[in-house]
Parts: C-alpha cells; sequence; structure tokens
C-alpha cells in the first residue's frame, strides 16, 4: 500500500502511479479465484461465502481437470516408471538434472504408485527443493510436491511427513509450490490433523512477506520491460492469503494471539507496501475474518485500524469491503475503544506525521458509522466531540476539507440528523464548515462575523480543479440538507446556518438565497435599529448585490436594502453604502437586476440631495458590455437595426428620464442639471441608440404653458408621421397593402399602431388617390423582384411594437419650478407667493436643446436618432412659446432645413430601414410648415426663401411631398402673404405640372378656391396668368369627365400601369395594391368632390377678374367647357350649363343682389299691373306692366340667380293737333301722359325682330294658372347661393362631458373675438335669409353668418342658444342642431386633448378643433378676459381637422396647423366650408348631390318640357286690362287654320340640339356681342 503526504483527489479519481495499479489490477487481477459479492450488511456470512469459493475456485475454473487431464493423457502413451528406478534416479544427488527429470516424469504417473510409493518418493526428491541448485530442478521438485500433496489417499503418518517437509524452509522461489501443496494437502484448510504439534498460521505467516517481495519485485520487472503479466502468476499470494482466511474461518479452535498478530503484523507489510487493489482486497478478508472469528489483538488494534484507515482512504474501489470491516470492527467488544481511538487519530498532533491517509480515512470510518446510524450494536458518536475532533484535525491539516465536508453531509442527510438537530448550539459546528469553504469563498473583507469565527485566509497554493469541484459539489449539497432541514432548525440553529449561507453565498440557489434574505429581513440585520447594521448592510452588498447571483435574488436583497436606508434618519449614512454599492456600475450586465437597482437610486436621488451628484454620475456613465458589443453589432446590421433587447444604458436613460419627471415639480436644480445632461448624452454617438432616443422622447415632449411653465406631454401629437420613415413592404399581406395603398385617411393612434401596419407604402400621397399614387410607382420601380422577395427590412427601434415612450406618466400640471422662458411681467402682476416661486424657477436653455437639434440634423449618422428628430420635432416646435428664448436658433434652423431642400443635402435613408429620401423631405416640410408661425422674426426675404422651399416640394425630386407643401402654402396664404403674391406665378405653374396627379386634385383645388377669396395676394396675376387657373381646372374636369364616362377603360389603366413596369415580385407587390370594393366608393365621392370643387374654382376666380376683363375669357372657357362624346355628339354637363349661365349674368356687371317692389304697382297712379311669364331658353321671364304710367318690372330667373329690373318706355306729350291712339283716350284727361302697354309688347320688344325666329328660340308662355304659379313660387324658394350650416361649440377649462360643454352661454374672449371673424352678427327674427333650421323663438335671437356671391354659412352656435338646465339639462336642444351638422368647429380651452366622440353623432362627419399652442396657465384664464381684440392676433392656435372613422381626411389642417388668431377665423371658415362640401357629397346614400344653382336649372328645364307644347301665337286678351270697357274681347285672328294647329311636345334635349344647329361653342359664346 503506499503511502506519501499528497492531497487526496475525489473519490472516484485516483492520482498517485500506485493508485493506477491499483485499478490496473482491479481490471487484469487474478481469474482463477474471486470473492463472492455481498451486501453491506451480510458481513456475517461473508466469510462462509468466501470459504465455499475456495473451495470450488479450482473446479470453477478448471485447473484441476486441466492437471487431471495431463496425467491421463501421460497413462495412455507411456506405461508408468518403475518405482525403483525412479527411486534411485531422484536419489542421486550429484546429478541433479537426473534426479528432477525422473522427478518430472514420477508427477505425472504418481498415481500408478500406492501412497507408501508416493510418499517415499517424495522423501528421495525433497532435496530437489530444499538445496541450492538450478531453478529448473526446484521447479520441477514443486510439481513432484503438488503432485503427492495432491493424494487424498495418504495415511496420517505420510501427511504429517509431507508437511514436515513442506514446513521447512526454503529459497523465496519455491514458497509458492509450498503453500500450494499445504492448500492441497489440507483440502482448503479443511484437514490440518497433519498439524497437531505446529501452527499452520505461523508457518503461512512466515510466507506472506517473502512470497509479496518475490512477486513484487517479478511485477516491478515486468512494468519496466513493458512485458505482459503472463510472465509471472499473480494469483500465488491471493491464494495464500485466501487460505489464511480459510483456516481461520474453518478451524475449530481460534488462533492464539501471538500467531494473529505475528499474521496481521505480515499483513500490514504487504498493505503498506502493495499498490495492487487485490492484494488489499485479500487482505481485507483476513481482516474481517479476524474480527469476526478471532480476536485483534491489543497490540496489533491501532495498527489495524490504521491500516484500515488508510485502505479507506487511498483505496476508493474497496470502500465496500473496508466499509464492511470496519463496521464489523464497530459491532464487537471493542467498539468503544474503536470510536475513541478515531478521535484520537484526528487529535492526536503525531497524525500529523503519518500518512494523511490514516487521518482521511478516520474522516472515512466516521463517515460509515454515521451512515449507519440506527443500526444494532454500532457505537454512539457524540456530535459535539466529531464536531471538535474534525475542527481540530482540520485546522492542523488544510488538505481534508473534502472529507470532513463528506462527513457533515452524511450526519445532515441520514437519521443522523436527528442527533445534530438536538444540539441546540451549532456555532462550532457552522464554524467548521465555514472554514472546509475556505478554500472555494472569495474574500469578504466587509463579512462581519470574520473576526468573530476566526476563519483563517486558506491557503495561496494552487488547488486542483476537481478538489475545488469536490468541495463545491458538498457545498451544494450540504446548503440543500439545511434547507430541507430549515423548519426542524430552533432560532439559533438558523442564526448559524445563515452565517454558513453568508460565506458560501456564491453557491446558494435561489430557494437557500430566499431563506437567507428572508431571515435577514426578519432579524432587521440591515435596518440601524441593529448594532451591525452597517457591517451587514455591506456585506448583503457585497455577496448579494455586487455578485453574479440570479436577478430575483438581487432584487430581492435589493429590496431590503432600500427598506434599510429608506428608515435612516441622517442621510449622510447613506452615502459610503451607496458608495459601495454602485462601485462596479459600469460593469454591470443583467439588465433585469439594473432596472430595479436604477429605480432604486432614482427613488434615493429624488429625495436625497448629498447624493444626487453621485447618482447622476453613476448614471450617466458608459455601461462597458454596451460598448463591448456596439462594434459588432453594427458590422452585423449597419446602422439601421432594431434589437428588441434593450441596452443596459437605455436603462439607464430610463432611470435619467424617470429622475427628471420626479424632479421637475420639486427641484429647479436638479431638473435644469438634467437637462443639461440630456442635451449632452444625445449627442454622444458611441451610446446605444435606444438609449439615447429614451433621452430624446422625453426631449421631445417638452412644452410650455402660456405662463412659460414646462410640462411634459404623455403622447404628442406627431403620431401622423412616425409611419413615414419607417414604413415597409410586406409582399405577404394582400389586406393591409391594398388597404394603405388607397386609405385617403391618416392614422391617428398610438406609435406603436402606426409601425405595426409593416405594409405601409406612403402615408403622404395616399390621401387622395383615385388610381395609385405617382409615388408608388416610383418607388417600386427601383425595387427588382429579389429584393422583395428576400429583403427583410428593419422597423425604427424607437416605433417598435410595445415599446413605452415614458417610463411612467409626467405630472399632470405644469412644473412650478422651471420654465421655458421668464416672464417679464409677473413681478407686476404675480402675488408674493409667486414672486417667490419666481425666485426658485430657473429658465431651461431651450435654445441649447435647439442647437442641439440643429447638429444631429446637420451630422447624425445613426438613422435612428435622426429620423425621430425629423418625425418629432414639427409638434414640438408649434408650441411656441417653449422656443421664446430660442429665436436666433430657430432663424438657424429655418435656413439649414431650406437649405438643405434646396440643395438636397438631407441624409439618405439606410437601405434596409424601407425609407426613401422622399420620407425624409416629407418631414422636413412638416417642420418648415410649422415654422411659418414664427414669421414675424424672419425677415421679409427669409419669409421669400420658405415659400420657395415649399415650391420644390411641390413637384420635384421626391414622392409624396406635394400634398404637404400645397397645404403649407395654404397657410403661407394667411400668415406671408406677400411672399405668396411674389412667387404665386411659380407655384401656378408648378401646380398646373402636376394637374394630372389625381391624388392632388383636392389640394390643389381647395388652395386655388382660398386664394381666390385673397384678393390681397394674387392683385398682380396678370390676365394671362389667371387662365393658368381655368387651365388647371378645365384639365381636372377633363379627367373626371373621362374617369365617369369611361369608367371600364379607367380600371383597366389604372390595372395594368405599374405592373406593366414591373416583374416578378414587385409586380405581385403592385397588384396588392388595386382598390377593394370598399374603396371605390370612397374615390368616387372624392371623384365627385373634385368635379363640384372645380366649378366652385371657376366661379370664385371668374368673379376675382376685373369687370373689363371676364368677357375675354368667356370664349376661352366656354371652348373647353364643351366635349364631343363618345357618340361624336357635342355635349355641355349641366354643370358647365349653370356656369355659363352665371358668366351671362356675371360677365358685364358686378350687380349684387338685386330686390323687386314691395307691391306692384309702387303706387295706384301707376294704373293696374298685367303679369305674364315665359320661359326664354334657360330663364322663366315674368313682366309686369302698369296699365296708366307703363312701369314695367322684369324678373329674370335663371339657375345662377334671379334678376329684378324696371322697363318704362318714355312717350313724348301728345300734340293738340295728334289724334287718340284710341277711341278711349278722349275720355282722359289731357294733362296725364297715357302709356297703355301689355307685357307682350315688352317680350316682343327685346327678343323678336321682324326677322325670322326658330321656333325653339321663341319665348314659351306659361298659362296663368295654379299650376304655373305654384312652380314660381317653388323656385324662387329655391336659394341662389349654397347654404351650409356648420357648428361652433365652446369648450371651457377641464370639460369633456357633452351636457357640460353643451351648457355653456359664454366663452373667452378670444372665443368671441372668434365668431366676429367667422361671420356677422344677424337677427333671427325676420330673417331674410335661410337660417339653416334656427328659429328665434327657440334658439336665439341671434346668430352669426356669412355670405358671399356663391356660398352662405349660418353658424349653430351653441352658447348663443337658449340654455335651460332646468327643463333641458342635457341641453337636448343644441344638440338636435349640433348632431345634424356635418361639421363642427369647437373652440377648446379645456386643456385637455380632443376627443371626436365628445359629442357623438351620426351626422359629424368632420370636427374642426382648434386650441391654443401652449397649455393655458392658470392666471390666463382670467386675465384673458381683460385682453383687447389686437392681443388675440398675435396668439398663435392650433388647428386641426378630425374625421369620423371611414371618413377621407382631406383638408389641409388634416395635420395640425399653426394659424395666428389674426388669421384664424378666415382660415377655420375656408376649412369648414370645403367639409361641409364634401360632406354633402359624401352623405348623398346612394342619391346624387345636386347644388342650389343645379336644382334651379333642373326646376326650369322642367317647366320648359311641360309647357313647350302648349304656346299661342297670339296673346289672349283676357290675361290683361286696359282702361275703360272692351267693345270686343274676341281675338282677332285672320289664320284660323294656324291658330289652331297644335304644337307638338318637345323635351330639353331636342331643343337644345335644335337651337344648337350642330355648333354648340358658336351659339353660346355670347361674348362676341361684345366684340
Amino acid at each position: 500500500m503506499s503511502s506519501g503526504n499528497d492531497p487526496h483527489l475525489p473519490q472516484h479519481k485516483v492520482s498517485t502511479s500506485s493508485f493506477a495499479d491499483v485499478f490496473k489490477t482491479l481490471a487484469t487481477g487474478r481469474h482463477k479465484q474471486s470473492l463472492p459479492p455481498s451486501g453491506p450488511d451480510s458481513s456475517g456470512d461473508f466469510i462462509n461465502n468466501v470459504v465455499e469459493g475456495r473451495r470450488g475456485s479450482r473446479v470453477s475454473f478448471g485447473f484441476d481437470p486441466m492437471r487431471g487431464s495431463l496425467v491421463s493423457n501421460a497413462s495412455d502413451n507411456a506405461s508408468g516408471p518403475d518405482f525403483e528406478v525412479s527411486l534411485k534416479n531422484m536419489q542421486q544427488r550429484q546429478s541433479l538434472s537426473v534426479a528432477a527429470d525422473e522427478a518430472e516424469n514420477v508427477s505425472k504417473f504418481l498415481y500408478k504408485f500406492t501412497p507408501e510409493q508416493s510418499i517415499t518418493l517424495w522423501e528421495a526428491a525433497a532435496h530437489l527443493i530444499h538445496e541450492d541448485g538450478p531453478v529448473d530442478v526446484r521447479n520441477r521438485g514443486c510439481r513432484l510436491l503438488e503432485a503427492v500433496a495432491r493424494r487424498q489417499d495418504l495415511p496420517i503418518v505420510a501427511r504429517r511427513s509431507l508437511y514436515e517437509s513442506i514446513s521447512r524452509p526454503t529459497s523465496s522461489d519455491v514458497i509458492h509450490a509450498r503453500v500450494n501443496a499445504l492448500i492441497l494437502l489440507s483440502d482448503h484448510g479443511r484437514k490440518l490433523d497433519f498439524a497437531i504439534d505446529s501452527s499452520v498460521l505461523l508457518m503461512i505467516s512466515s510466507c506472506i512477506v517473502p512470497l509479496y517481495e518475490r512477486l513484487a519485485a517479478a511485477r516491478s520487472k515486468a512494468r519496466k520491460e513493458k512485458v505482459p503479466r503472463t510472465t509471472y502468476d499473480d494469483t500465488n499470494l491471493g491464494d495464500l492469503l485466501q487460505f489464511v482466511v480459510d483456516i481461520i474461518t474453518l478451524q475449530r479452535h481460534p488462533a492464539g494471539d501471538s500467531e494473529i498478530e505475528m499474521l496481521l503484523n505480515q499483513v500490514f507489510t504487504v498493505c503498506r507496501r502493495t499498490s495492487i487493489a487485490a492484494d488489499i482486497k485479500n487482505s481485507l478478508a483476513i481482516f474481517d475474518a479476524i474480527i469476526l472469528y478471532a480476536d485483534v489483538p491489543d497490540g496489533s488494534f491501532k495498527d489495524l485500524m490504521e491500516v484500515l484507515c488508510s485502505i479507506h482512504a487511498s483505496v476508493k474501489s474497496l470502500s465496500g469491503p473496508t466499509s464492511r470491516a470496519v463496521r464489523n470492527l464497530a459491532k464487537s467488544r471493542r467498539q468503544e475503544k474503536m470510536v475513541n481511538l478515531l478521535h484520537s487519530l484526528l487529535e492526536a498532533p503525531e497524525n500529523l506525521a503519518r500518512n494523511s491517509n490514516v487521518t482521511r480515512g478516520a474522516i472515512y470510518v466516521f463517515t460509515d458509522l454515521v451512515r449507519a446510524y440506527g443500526q444494532e450494536d454500532l457505537p454512539q458518536v457524540s456530535f459535539a466531540r466529531l464536531t471538535e475532533s474534525l475542527k481540530i484535525v482540520g485546522k492542523k491539516d488544510g488538505r481534508i476539507e473534502a472529507d470532513i465536508l463528506e462527513l457533515v453531509l452524511s450526519i445532515l442527510e441520514g437519521d443522523f440528523a436527528h442527533v445534530a438537530l438536538r444540539e441546540k448550539d451549532w456555532s462550532e459546528f457552522i464554524g467548521l464548515l465555514m472554514f472546509c469553504c475556505r478554500r472555494v469563498v472569495n474574500d469578504q473583507p466587509d463579512y462581519p462575523l470574520q473576526e468573530y469565527l476566526k476563519i483563517p485566509p486558506h491557503p495561496r497554493n494552487n488547488i486542483l480543479d476537481d478538489i475545488r469541484s469536490n468541495i463545491l459539489a458538498s457545498v451544494a449539497r450540504i446548503s440543500a440538507s439545511f434547507e430541507s432541514l430549515w423548519d426542524q432548525m430552533n432560532d439559533q440553529q438558523k442564526t448559524e446556518t445563515v452565517k454558513f449561507f453568508m460565506v458560501i453565498y456564491q453557491h446558494l440557489t435561489p430557494s437557500q438565497a430566499r431563506l437567507l434574505l428572508s431571515l435577514v429581513r426578519t432579524r432587521r440585520l440591515c435596518f440601524p435599529d441593529h448594532p451591525d447594521w452597517a457591517s451587514h448592510s455591506r456585506h448583503l452588498i457585497r455577496c448579494f448585490l455586487l455578485s453574479d447571483q440570479p436577478s430575483n435574488i438581487r432584487i430581492l436583497a435589493l429590496e431590503i436594502l432600500k427598506e434599510s436606508l429608506f428608515n435612516i434618519e441622517s442621510p449622510t449614512q447613506n452615502e459610503p453604502l451607496l458608495e459601495l454599492l454602485l462601485e462596479d456600475f459600469s460593469d454591470e450586465d443583467d439588465p433585469v437586476y439594473l432596472e430595479s437597482l436604477v429605480s432604486f437610486v432614482v427613488d434615493i436621488a429624488v429625495c436625497d440631495n448629498l447624493v444626487f451628484g453621485s447618482i447622476l454620475e453613476k448614471l450617466i456613465s458608459p455601461m462597458n458590455k454596451d460598448f463591448r458589443n456596439n462594434d459588432n453589432l453594427a458590422s452585423r446590421h449597419g446602422s439601421a437595426t432594431i434589437n428588441l433587447e434593450q441596452s443596459l444604458s437605455n436603462i439607464c436613460s430610463v432611470g435619467l428620464v424617470t429622475l427628471f419627471l420626479r424632479s421637475m415639480n420639486i427641484s429647479s436644480t436638479k431638473t435644469a442639471l438634467l437637462f443639461e445632461t440630456f442635451l449632452g448624452l444625445v449627442c454622444v454617438a458611441e451610446r446605444p441608440s435606444d438609449s439615447r432616443l429614451t433621452i430624446l422622447k422625453l426631449l421631445s415632449r417638452l412644452r410650455c404653458d402660456s405662463a412659460g411653465s414646462v410640462m411634459v406631454v404623455s403622447a404628442p401629437e406627431s403620431d401622423y408621421l412616425v409611419a413615414t420613415p419607417s414604413r415597409t413592404v410586406d409582399t405577404t399581406s394582400k389586406q393591409s397593402s391594398s388597404t394603405s395603398s388607397v386609405s385617403p385617411e391618416y392614422n391617428s393612434g398610438a406609435e406603436e399602431a402606426l409601425v405595426a401596419q409593416a405594409s405601409r407604402l406612403s402615408i403622404k400621397e395616399s390621401s387622395t388617390a383615385v388610381s395609385m399614387p405617382i409615388s408608388m410607382h416610383k418607388s417600386t420601380s427601383r425595387i427588382s423582384s429579389s429584393q422583395i422577395r428576400t429583403a427583410k427590412w428593419t422597423p425604427l427601434v424607437w416605433a417598435s411594437v410595445g415599446l413605452k415612450a415614458l417610463p411612467e406618466e409626467p405630472p399632470g400640471s405644469p412644473s412650478p419650478c422651471i420654465c421655458a422662458y421668464m416672464p417679464t411681467d409677473l413681478s407686476s402682476q404675480a402675488s408674493d407667493s409667486e414672486l417667490e416661486t419666481k425666485e426658485s424657477k430657473i429658465a431651461l436653455k431651450v435654445n441649447l436643446w435647439l442647437e442641439t437639434i440643429i447638429a444631429l440634423l446637420q451630422r447624425e449618422a445613426d438613422w435612428d436618432v435622426y429620423s425621430f428628430i425629423l418625425v418629432h420635432l414639427a409638434q414640438q416646435l408649434s408650441n411656441r412659446d417653449f422656443f421664446n428664448n430660442a429665436i436666433p436658433q430657430v432663424k438657424l434652423l429655418r435656413s439649414i432645413l431650406c437649405d438643405q431642400i434646396k440643395s438636397e443635402t438631407f441624409r439618405e435613408p439606410p437601405g434596409l430601414s424601407g425609407a426613401k429620401k422622399a420620407d425624409v423631405a416629407i418631414c422636413i416640410f412638416e417642420s418648415l410648415a410649422v415654422l411659418i408661425s414664427y414669421h414675424e422674426h424672419f425677415a421679409k426675404s427669409e419669409q421669400d426663401e420658405l415659400v420657395r422651399a415649399f415650391m420644390l416640394g411641390i413637384i420635384g425630386s421626391w414622392d409624396g411631398t406635394s400634398r404637404g407643401c400645397i397645404q403649407a402654402l395654404s397657410v403661407c396664404c394667411h400668415e406671408i402673404p406677400l411672399s405668396v403674391t411674389k412667387s404665386l406665378i411659380g407655384i401656378l405653374d408648378k401646380m398646373s405640372k402636376v394637374i394630372t396627379m389625381s391624388n392632388l386634385a383636392v389640394h390643389i383645388l381647395e388652395f386655388l378656391a382660398l386664394l381666390a377669396r385673397l384678393p390681397d395676394v394674387y392683385v398682380n396675376l396678370r390676365e394671362e396668368e389667371i387662365r393658368t387657373v381655368f387651365g388647371i381646372c378645365v384639365r381636372f374636369l377633363q379627367t373626371s369627365r373621362e374617369q365617369r364616362h369611361r369608367p371600364s377603360e379607367s380600371s383597366v389603366s389604372r390595372g395594368d400601369s405599374m405592373p406593366t413596369r414591373l416583374s416578378g415580385g414587385v409586380r405581385e407587390m403592385a397588384s396588392y395594391t388595386q382598390p377593394e370594393p370598399s374603396d371605390t366608393f370612397r374615390q368616387d365621392e372624392i371623384s365627385r368632390y373634385v368635379y363640384s370643387l372645380t366649378y366652385h374654382v371657376m366661379i370664385f376666380w371668374f368673379l376675382s377678374l376685373k369687370l373689363q376683363d371676364r368677357a375675354n375669357h368667356v370664349n376661352w372657357i366656354t371652348s373647353r367647357l364643351v366635349f364631343t362624346d363618345e357618340n361624336g355628339r357635342e355635349v355641355v354637363e349641366e354643370q358647365s350649363q349653370v356656369f355659363i349661365d352665371f358668366m351671362q349674368r356675371v360677365a358685364y356687371s358686378d350687380l349684387g343682389d338685386t330686390i323687386p317692389f314691395e307691391t306692384f304697382p309702387p303706387s295706384p297712379d301707376h294704373g293696374p299691373a298685367a303679369k305674364k311669364s315665359w320661359i326664354v331658353g334657360m330663364s322663366i321671364i315674368t313682366i309686369e306692366t302698369a296699365g296708366v304710367s307703363g312701369l314695367t318690372q322684369i324678373t329674370k330667373r335663371q339657375a345662377s340667380g334671379t334678376t329684378f329690373a324696371t322697363y318704362q318706355q318714355r312717350t313724348t306729350p301728345a300734340l293738340p293737333h295728334q289724334v287718340p291712339p284710341t277711341p278711349d283716350a278722349h275720355s282722359l284727361s289731357d294733362t296725364l301722359n297715357r302709356t297703355a302697354i301689355l307685357p307682350y309688347h315688352v317680350i316682343l320688344q327685346m327678343t323678336s325682330t321682324a326677322f325670322p325666329m326658330p321656333q325653339v328660340m321663341q319665348p314659351i308662355p306659361l298659362p296663368d294658372n295654379d299650376i304655373t304659379r305654384r312652380a314660381i313660387n317653388s323656385f324662387d324658394r329655391k336659394d341662389i347661393v349654397d347654404g351650409h350650416k356648420i357648428g361652433v361649440i365652446y369648450i371651457d377649462k377641464g370639460q369633456t362631458a357633452e351636457a357640460d360643454i353643451l351648457a355653456n352661454t359664454r366663452g373667452s374672449a378670444d372665443y368671441e373675438c372668434f365668431l366676429t371673424g367667422l361671420g356677422t352678427r344677424v337677427a333671427l327674427r325676420a330673417a331674410q335669409f335661410n337660417t339653416q333650421g334656427l328659429h328665434c323663438d327657440s334658439d336665439g335671437e341671434y346668430t352669426y353668418a356669412w355670405r358671399d356671391r356663391v356660398t352662405e354659412i349660418v353658424y349653430h352656435i351653441a352658447t348663443m342658444m337658449p340654455t335651460d338646465l332646468n327643463t333641458d339639462p342635457g341641453c337636448v336642444n343644441k344638440k338636435r342642431h349640433i348632431g345634424n351638422d356635418f361639421v363642427n368647429i369647437f373652440f377648446n380651452r379645456s386643456n385637455l386633448p380632443f376627443n371626436f366622440e365628445t359629442i357623438p353623432s351620426q351626422f359629424n362627419f368632420v370636427n374642426i378643433v382648434i386650441g391654443p399652442v401652449c397649455q393655458i396657465a392658470d392666471r390666463e384664464f382670467t386675465q384673458i378676459e381683460s385682453m383687447e381684440a389686437a392681443d388675440f392676433s398675435r396668439q398663435f392656435y392650433s388647428v386641426k381637422v378630425m374625421s369620423k372613422p371611414g371618413f377621407p381626411e382631406l383638408s389641409p389642417a388634416a395635420t395640425p396647423k399653426v394659424i395666428s388668431g389674426k388669421n384664424l377665423a378666415a382660415f377655420v371658415r375656408i376649412l369648414a366650408m370645403n367639409a361641409s362640401v364634401f360632406s354633402l357629397v359624401w352623405n348623398r346614400q346612394g342619391g346624387e348631390h345636386v347644388s342650389s344653382w343645379g336644382n334651379r336649372l333642373r326646376e326650369i328645364k322642367r317647366l320648359r318640357e311641360r309647357f313647350s307644347g302648349s304656346q299661342t301665337p297670339f296673346p289672349d286678351p283676357s290675361e290683361g286690362s286696359y282702361l275703360g270697357s272692351r267693345r270686343n274681347t274676341k281675338q282677332n285672328n285672320p289664320y284660323p287654320d294656324e291658330s289652331s294647329r297644335a304644337v307638338l311636345p318637345t323635351d330639353f334635349s331636342t331643343d337644345w340640339n335644335a337651337a344648337a344647329e350642330n355648333n354648340i361653342f358658336q351659339n353660346l359664346d355670347f361674348s362676341r356681342w361684345s366684340r
């Protein structure tokens, strides 16, 4: 058995060479004999089994049959030797070779000799093995000895003689033969009758060491020479040792102590020298046999224990047999001595100089005893004594920690745990554990119990990995055992166990760590009321917060620390702990824990000013893990990337943003410092994108109220732009793709919902597309089919689904601590408390923020950051007061953006972003549109440059910018009209070049309609330039006409136009964008609106012409209103007929509305009246004549209006010699100038001469009956202008409920000023206009209305309607008007976002929401009442048009626009009017919307068709009367045949074609008459 002082290895591994030989021996050991296996508790039967095994070992393995067969073969092949000859030959000592040969021969045929002869022959040959001679001679003698001993028929005398020969000493190479002969002679120990006077054990004992030494030499030689084991017999020693076992177990009388002691000494020698497991195993069998069947002598007991301990420690493969021997010894009478000896082996200092395996083996023996605790006859082991012994040996030998831990594990896992639990004080036990774990425990300088336990530091020598792993495995199992016993422990045991857990914190499972932390929290070890709370807290920080514990455990520990720190009265005590806690903050790499840590330190920083600076420094420090991963991430994905896992720096940024939100209402200094810190962080390009974006999300949501106080809005209103730079293509989703491509509205939902529509291609050009937007044609044409099939475009990081914009809801009120600017008049108006607030207020450096934005727009390389700035800049700029102190930066921003548009130097989006450069341009134009509101700070040249920038967006290098630029120019017309005037010719020229783009038709026409009402803007247009406007309109009419009259061709062309330019996957993608059936209705309504709006624009612009120039355009316009249909006929549409009718009325007159006499004739002096009506062309002419004065009132009813005129022929006085014209004249006074005329005279004077007139051109008289009168009265009731009703609702502070809003009876001063700009205050009583359902008795005495030559608007103003909350608490009377208005204007001063469903109604299609650009400060609610009207003109308001879901958003204010109070009413009025017109078109419910002029035209046509067949060539005298009496009342008709001829009725089309004479244009061009 090998010895040494090397540290042992784990149980499953042997490191020394001797141990390797042991395993090698086990693998290739003796195969003739083997010990039968037995269980651990079958030691009593073990020896019997061994004996039986030994008896049959040779038979089982075939040795005896093999030898018998050799003899048999010899007898068969030759006759046996002669006895005498053999005897003589073997007696020859001079010739040993002859004797040896004869012995060899005799051994083969010994069975032919009698027993006596056999023993005689051996006695003659005995000298062969006892005398020195050649080895071969001795070997042949040995074979003869074994042959003789094998004979079972030898008499007792012969056997004694043979035993005496065997007992005589010989050379070592003969010992094995002597042993085999003795085994054969005794029949494996059963027959020892030949050894009466001598001890067989002594003889055998004397052979053990010599035989082992010879065998060891052979083994050593074989190892050195690397020869196989077959060169020597390795079984001889095993046979000998097993024979000893047989003798001890089978003999009737136990051996004496001297014999056993000698035997044990020999076996001890073998055990200490051998490295072969088989030798040790056979030795263990001897030990076990002695223990069971004999008795261990006192002198050998200690040595036996040491050998057993050494075997136990060094030969792990024999742990079973060793344990059996140990347990059998423990059950013997020496069990108490055995336990004491084991303790002495652990405690005695001399053991340290011995083989360390003895000490380790003693521990293993205790382990066996502990595991067998509870079995009968085993000794009791004291837990306290065992702990003390282990502690002593542990301190003296630091290499046995793993063995001690294994023993401890056996204590805790088995029944012995109950013994341990009965021990109240576990301090020594836990101290022992902590000592043994010191090799695997990191140094803990703040460990509070270090000094108490006096644990020495672990040695610094190299520890083998397997030893460390073994200790770690034991520590883990011990911890699990403690966890299972936790509920059975008392408080002191738990406390001590927690100390152990705190030492091995790195190796605890989460459940064990929770036990520890729970006890720490329960015992309040880290709370200030504990004497060692600071030390415990430091240990908690180092062990759990600065370690690699699981996230949930670290978070639990952090909660305990948080409870502790928030119970500290003195804030200065926090600083050391926080400094320790944040010591390695930059190296933290656990995002889950980091979130909790950041939240924790933010809570502290909010309330503790002393540590605010240090916490801020940590939070802004770069996280090392992020910077290590930056290069790899960029190399894999480029600049346009999305990583759903947030960076560690972003977690810190979230904490900083949270700190800002919580500090802004309590500390101006902190907030200002954080603001300036943010400005620096967003410019650090090395920081992860999401970290910078989190800060930008806060900065972009900063606003101020009307008093300058800063606030944070939870959701900016720039959602409509979110999808612009993040659009993607999804070729697998037909539904989403087709919907987005034709949808005319913006999605105003949350950012997440907008970006989730991944198939969106463009949100700017899709709003009014009758066919596919041009932008899509261009964008898809640049993409190959393979790219669409394989590319996965990357959405924006900041717009990903599920990401929160802000970590928590911002404060609901403006900050009392920080402001965007310091109001100059605050001191004169504020109270004392407000003055104190002013002193503590700090104005944020907003100018630096704007400079940061400019720098990012110019130099930022990260697409996510750049795109975020672009999208959110416009909305923040709309909060004008926020940038009150940054006007130079605003001007610089305008200059840079205009230059980027002009030179196209803004950034190109990355390829995988799915965005185009046009998308960037869209966002830039949105910002420029907001910058219009800053025009008062711009020079005239800068305003001009702004307009020119928008001109570049109408038609240029980018798709999708046209709409926004046209709408921005609409604002410019109000805000900077002089700049628009300067560039108006160029604007119209660019619009004329994009008139073929149907998706821009609405926006161009609405712009032209607005422009026509602003004569100061178009004042410089010349006649030929104005014709450009008519050209644009005519082109729209032609396009609309083509689509309506050739729908099939149009749909085919739309379906084929784009795919013919594409191939493969692109063609497939394009096919998905074809309109769905539901979109066809929408496109049709938009087309009708474009058609109707086009004529409105032409009407407005024709009126805008100078009177002397109007006729010059008639010919050009009329020629283009006539078109040829599919049958080749010239056609003039109904709307064109109305427009021509309108031109006839206004081409040569600027008269306003005319009025008739209230009664005709105006006085009785004029005589009785005669009245007659005719249909003349497309007009109704009514002539009333006074019979005396000849005064005539002519009423001409046309589609575009009714004209009243007077006509009177003046007659000269009658000459004296003049004969009276009629007999009646003699009855009249000579002084009266008589004018006797009938209505027919007037009509003839105006329409007829002697020149022939075609019948279709002749006036058609209308019969004077009830039908005619009813028809004319009905016609007169039709409005001569298009009427619109628009609701106006005022929302006061904090109002959200419908009833509260409608109950308002008055509004703010700026609201009242806004109403005066919308229209004129008019009385409803005896109103001479269409009040649109308002009645003075129920809806108030007054309202506001507005009218021009074409349109009339009556406002349903809720505040001007009666309010009686007692009888009508829900204001239903108001709701019946407001709820039925297609368009409502909401003047929102509630300081709350407006909800479209605030006043729900089926018919409310459009809500125009007006609100101040800044939230109204509380003091402003009272001060604004005293402001003058001039003050409101300098205010700015945000105007947003919100549409009902499914209703197209076509308005210029579909995206919010900022308008000054001066132009607010005019801008909103045109928005409301256009929205109302489209609502009327939209709500036709399957029918047709016809304008008032169109209705009048149709009524005239119906009358003409009805009465065209009842003409009479001569008048009926009964229809008029003369003065005096008639002698003959019958009509004079010289042509009776002609008068009685009936005229066939005709329809209007027939009359039209007959009058046109195949040349409609020539017949309609009335301007030729004035040339």
